[in-house]
């Protein structure tokens, strides 16, 4: 990709990686920050197991990896899906791990009846996930030593290096300090504040939108208010992203809506491929794991990615001349599978992006044949999903496009195109954001009554009725880069107030205000606890019911601009306004993200 943006501002040099870590594939991007000039961003085309002439400029590798019985990475990557190593698996007992970013993702985001292939070996997903990040950084320090000067010299010092991970639209806080602490377990980055603040993240929606604009891909349709919807279709889940143009010049797009997550990517079509092969083969002798792992790998390889018309029969070879069974469609090694089999298939992920998109254009309020959607992703290259997704967008005046530009490198280019230019300047919150808290109690509220049995009498001597829930944030609201939101709450004490918390929480239901944590507890989620200690200056005499006691007021900031969601305490001190020094980064799903 040609250089672009503006010259590097800072006063020292730096290296940028960016990683993508896919539930099917991944890849690295990178570039060096050198101050006065512009950036190039440029990939990683090289990996081992992938230095043939035909395929020296693949930028995405196999999210594979092979175990000994000792917990030990044995291959990775490519390597890990050559015949020589599948055949050395076999003999050593090897265990292939697959599929494992997937494991990462909330409880709520699951997929209709799911089947993950289980992990064998005695490691968390987040150290299966370090094993990963320190093959690919490895891989990624061997080329940029090999054919960037500046790129070594920053390498072999070791300190000015820093990393954007990317991560679906529906990952949060939760899974953003899973792959932090997996970056410090593959010794990316070291573990203090110093090192963790090197790790930055952004969602793939909003990286392939950077990846468009920056390679040119948006073109024309950057046109004030237009609205540009973002489907990046992967191998675990499809992204949808909306966004309206504010500007053209310099470029200002604002999301329009909240961004969306499907688990909807092409490895539930194989997942789809395998019930169906498991039923269809059933009392059978290719009713085993062997041979359906072999048909499915070359359903991967061929039927699937080639497969765009469902009145043609789809042919997967598999097996040898004596593998025949005409009762199931096999001959002579080769299984047919009809057209509307294989569409079956893909019908269930299809539907969901359609529902989807319809969803994102009612949620902005775009008017369709304002909108135009980008479909990228390594699933939208499939030859059916776009034919199917095109004709949807012609009946409902929508314009589609999929950009043939290395799109399966858009997410790790855009996350370096989204830090060095935050096109973005504003995102919807996904959830409702506030802070558990205890309410006054008051004899004519209904709720109130209802909670009179949790009720108790605090240091002023009133009542108090525990588990309400104070709004900070409201769903859908736009929110800048350095917008903050606060609630102001009191805490009371027989003694000077030294030290107060609180607990952040997002609701996800469909209240717009809700009241009560203790309703809906499902709908909650704690994303953390931020505390203080206070000086006792802050400390304020009250005359209650009982006599004196101490109250100390202060706000409950939250700061969600950018991709982690930030919690601060703030209060008054000799009229100057204190806050806590460390900002809490939350850990739980949160906001847009």
């Amino acid at each position: 990709m040609p250089s672009q943006g503006k010259p590097y501002t800072g006063a020292t040099r730096k290296l940028l990686l960016a990683i993508d870590i896919g539930t099917t594939f991944s890849g690295v991007s990178f570039c060096v920050l050198d101050p006065g000039k512009v950036p190039e961003v440029l990939s990683v085309i090289r990996y081992p197991g992938q230095e043939a002439e035909n395929r020296a400029r693949d930028t995405k590798i196999p999210s594979v990896l092979f175990y000994d019985e000792d917990a030990e990475v044995r291959a990775a990557g490519a390597e890990a899906i050559s015949d020589g190593t599948e055949m050395e698996a076999l003999d050593e007992g090897w265990t292939r791990v697959e599929w494992f970013k997937l494991r990462l993702r909330p409880d709520g985001l699951q997929a209709k009846g799911e089947r993950l292939p289980k992990i064998w070996i005695d490691k968390s997903v987040v150290q299966i996930f370090a094993d990963y990040l320190a093959y690919i950084f490895k891989c990624a320090k061997a080329y940029i030593s090999d054919t960037h000067s500046v790129g070594r010299q920053i390498l072999e010092s070791g300190s000015a290096v820093e990393f954007v991970l990317s991560h679906p639209n529906g990952w949060g806080g939760t899974q953003q300090s899973k792959m932090r602490r997996a970056a410090i377990v593959a010794g990316l980055v070291p573990d203090t504040a110093a090192g963790k603040a090197k790790v930055h993240f952004v969602t793939e929606g909003e990286a392939s939108l950077h990846f468009c604009i920056a390679s040119g891909l948006a073109g024309e349709k950057l046109e004030e208010g237009k609205h540009i919807m973002i489907v990046d279709a992967g191998g675990g889940t499809v992204d949808l992203s909306a966004y309206n143009v504010v500007k053209t010049s310099p470029l200002n797009v604002v999301e329009s809506s909240a961004a969306d997550c499907l688990m909807a990517g092409s490895v539930f079509v194989n997942f789809r491929a395998r019930l169906f092969l498991e039923y269809k083969l059933r009392d059978t002798r290719f009713a085993n794991d062997e041979f359906i792992d072999s048909i499915l790998q070359s359903f991967e390889s061929t039927a699937k990615p080639t497969f765009r018309d469902p009145t043609k029969t789809s042919y997967i070879k598999f097996g040898g001349p004596r593998d025949t069974d005409d009762k199931c469609d096999i001959k002579r090694g080769v299984l047919s599978l009809s057209g509307s089999e294989m569409s079956q298939f893909f019908r269930p992920s299809i539907d969901a992006i359609k529902k989807a998109i319809q969803s994102q254009l009612a949620l902005s309020g775009s008017v369709a044949r304002d909108t135009v959607i980008l479909l990228v992703g390594g699933f939208a290259g499939n030859p059916y999903l776009r034919a199917q997704l095109h004709e949807y967008a012609g009946q409902n005046a929508l314009t589609l496009f999929f950009p043939e530009h290395h799109t399966a490198k858009a997410v790790a280019e855009g996350a370096l195109w989204y830090h060095l230019d935050h096109f973005v300047s504003a995102r919807r919150a996904k959830y409702v954001y506030g802070t558990r808290c205890d309410n006054r109690y008051c004899a004519s509220m209904q709720d109130h009554v209802a909670r009179r049995h949790k009720a108790y009498t605090h240091v002023d001597g009133e009542l108090y009725v525990p588990d309400a829930f104070s709004r900070i944030i409201p769903k859908g609201t736009l929110v800048t880069e350095e917008q903050e939101f606060r609630v102001t709450l009191s805490w009371r004490s027989h003694s000077r107030v030294s030290t107060i918390s609180s607990r952040i929480m997002s609701y996800s239901g469909t209240k717009q205000d809700p009241q009560w944590v203790d309703k809906e507890t499902d709908k909650f989620a704690t994303l953390c606890h931020v505390s203080a200690n206070l000086p006792p200056t802050v400390s304020k005499t009250e005359r209650g019911v009982h006599g004196d006691y101490f109250m100390a007021d202060c706000n409950v900031v939250l700061l969600l601009g950018l991709t982690e969601l930030k919690a601060q305490l703030r209060w008054k001190e000799n009229v100057c306004l204190l806050m806590l020094e460390k900002p809490y980064f939350c850990t739980k799903q949160l906001s847009f993200v």
